[in-house]
């Protein structure tokens, strides 16, 4: 039989002592720091959304299935977490304000409520009143406690975040940093060794966690072993999470805890994948999940009119979409055109343009200028732009960068003379040959009104 833990040794009188004063006084600290943590916490979702946009347009690569859905999930994991956390000091906030007009209103009146002095109350109602509530100084002990309850949640969500957030930088050094820079193969057979390992750990987690197992010593030490090394996990923020977490469950009903984790689950998932949705809906504005009409679809490119592609109608801090002229009416004899080049176009052209094999004798400047030449050339050959009937087979392209953001793309000069007044189409897409399969990048419907 297990021997039970011995009690852990308590603080000096005098050190107790100080730590009844700094609890006493924590309420204070406690409403400067939920105040602060509000204002926090309401910037990171805009800036969460700012570092998304920016990670998706340069360094996510186009990727399918749950690897292209994982960083989605992520991100709305992460803003999902931020709502939640405003909630949790948000309550603390306003339960705690209360607790300080309660703490007020009993120093001017010590003795409470004299529920027999209520007016327009009968005895049996003034009974049933000091049954129900009680005493007013047990109430504010009893808030007080609830306070500090909620404080330390909002802490576990804290600590919960940053663990999502390490998490998902780690995953997106490998995805969008290591794995290009690791050969197809040789990342197939690190995919399958992770997969390896973790079906190994998860084994002996199974075996570990049998009653016959842990009834062993060695088992008992190696079962220990094993959770421990689920600490890596944690960031360093196992110990902060672990005197909460284990504060709880050592005070709590083993069912009223279980009953509290399966209504956290149910409600943050339920949040996570409205999150989800609507992220997805911000990233691509045209799919509108909770905001469908019956006759109004924005899927087909040649028949919406995408603010994005249009420059007078985009915002200076807002990502080209695929490609943008100047106007949606179009005035002049000419188009101006921007072509982006997000990360995810990577896996295309490197498919459809093999970069040839440089001397080494050449200098380095030498081949940056034979790349740069080479790459534009490629560019050129490759972007197939259409007005209308008329086909530009030389478009002549020139590396860009538009905006706050500095987007990377193509940008270019057309001077079409088949446009025709009232409504055009310019479409772009990525051919290698003429016997391939065209790309499609996107179509930008505008309207030519020539000036008289």
């Amino acid at each position: 039989m297990a021997e039970s833990p011995s009690p852990q040794p308590t603080l000096p009188p005098d050190q107790q002592e100080k730590l009844r004063e700094l609890t006493a006084q924590s309420w204070n600290l406690e409403l400067v720091i939920s105040g602060a943590a509000l204002f926090a916490v309401l910037q990171l979702p805009d800036l969460l959304d700012q570092g998304f946009d920016y990670f998706r347009y340069n360094f996510m690569t186009q990727m399918t299935g749950i690897q292209g859905l994982l960083p989605s999930l992520a991100y709305s994991m992460m803003k999902a977490t931020c709502y939640v956390l405003f909630l949790a000091f948000l309550t603390n906030f306003v339960m705690r304000a209360f607790w300080v007009g309660l703490v007020g209103l009993l120093a001017v009146y010590p003795t409470g409520i004299h529920y027999d002095r209520i007016p327009f109350s009968t005895p049996y109602a003034q009974k049933r009143l000091a049954d129900d509530l009680g005493p007013l100084d047990r109430y504010i002990l009893r808030l007080d406690q609830r306070c500090n309850i909620v404080f330390a949640v909002a802490f576990l969500f804290v600590i919960f975040l940053i663990i999502i957030a390490f998490a998902y930088l780690l995953i997106l050094l490998v995805s969008s940093i290591l794995r290009p820079m690791i050969p197809v193969e040789v990342w197939h057979v690190i995919v399958q060794a992770v997969y390896v390992l973790f079906a190994i750990y998860f084994i002996i987690s199974i075996v570990l966690s049998l009653p016959k197992v842990k009834a062993h010593p060695t088992g008992i030490s190696l079962h220990y072993q094993l959770t421990s090394a689920s600490k890596l996990m944690y960031w360093g923020m196992y110990k902060p999470f672990a005197f909460i977490v284990n504060t709880f469950y050592s005070h709590l009903p083993f069912k009223k805890i279980l009953r509290a984790m399966v209504v956290f689950m149910i409600v943050f998932f339920v949040m996570i994948m409205v999150e989800l949705l609507t992220d997805l809906s911000r990233v691509d504005k045209r799919v509108s999940i909770f905001n469908q009409r019956y006759m109004y679809t924005a899927r087909i490119d040649s028949l919406f009119s995408n603010p994005t592609a249009y420059d007078d109608q985009r915002s200076e801090d807002e990502y080209i979409a695929a490609a943008s002229i100047q106007s949606d009416v179009i005035r002049e004899s000419f188009i101006r055109l921007f072509v982006a080049y997000p990360k995810a176009l990577d896996t295309l052209l490197t498919k459809m343009a093999k970069e040839p094999v440089w001397s080494d004798t050449l200098p380095r400047k030498e081949k940056r200028r034979r790349f740069a030449e080479w790459s534009n050339g490629q560019i050129n050959r490759l972007l197939l732009i259409t007005i209308n009937d008329s086909v530009y087979d030389r478009p002549q392209l020139l590396f860009a960068q538009r905006g706050k953001q500095q987007q990377r793309g193509w940008q270019t000069v057309l001077i079409p003379t088949n446009l025709r007044t009232g409504k055009n189409t310019i479409r772009i897409r990525l051919q290698a040959d003429s016997l391939a399969k065209p790309e499609e990048i996107t179509t930008i419907p505008f309207w030519y009104v020539p000036d008289k």
